[in-house]
């Protein structure tokens, strides 16, 4: 029988989720102490996607895994939890920290200045629709799959483990 991966991976999601808020939260801070707890949560995702995806494969394929089975768990594992993720910066932009787009618009604008790019008045309107909350969550959600479909690529290589000659088919 074969084991349900977009169940499994909506099961593993939340923790995934709770991890990305976090490190939204921690970053979103003017703290270079939770800053740097940012940096170690992206790495402990890492880990805890790795050692989801292990656990899955020994529970679930009785220990063997092919990569294409592999990436597709890790990757719905991080779509679903960056879709939590973005629901809490929807909430975080909208409610908790309203000034958070205005102050990230405006740290960009000055990164252009400082580079001597100028920016038009089409492109700095297109720029304040994008840092509004509801399309910054929504942009947060395909960034994460950007970077879901990296770590799946990546970790599914040291995941997926397949029977050898000697095993039994």
């Amino acid at each position: 029988m074969q084991p349900n991966i977009t169940k499994s991976a909506m099961l593993n999601g939340p923790i995934v989720g709770i991890l990305l808020s976090l490190k939204f939260i921690f970053s979103a801070q003017k703290s270079d102490i939770l800053a740097t707890l940012a940096l170690f949560i992206s790495a402990l995702i890492i880990l805890v996607l790795y050692k989801m995806a292990i656990r899955f494969r020994d529970t679930h394929f009785e220990g063997t895994i092919k990569y294409s089975q592999a990436y597709n768990f890790l990757f719905q594992t991080y779509l679903f939890g960056s879709i939590i993720s973005s629901f809490v910066v929807l909430i975080y932009t909208s409610f908790i920290d309203t000034n958070y787009l205005a102050y990230l618009l405006d740290v960009l604008l000055k990164m252009y200045d400082s580079y001597k790019f100028s920016i038009d008045d089409k492109t700095l309107k297109v720029l304040e629709t994008i840092y509004k909350p509801a399309p910054f969550s929504l942009f947060n959600i395909f960034s994460s799959m950007i970077v879901g479909i990296f770590w799946g690529l990546i970790l599914a290589a040291f995941v997926k483990k397949e029977k050898t000659i000697f095993e039994e088919k």
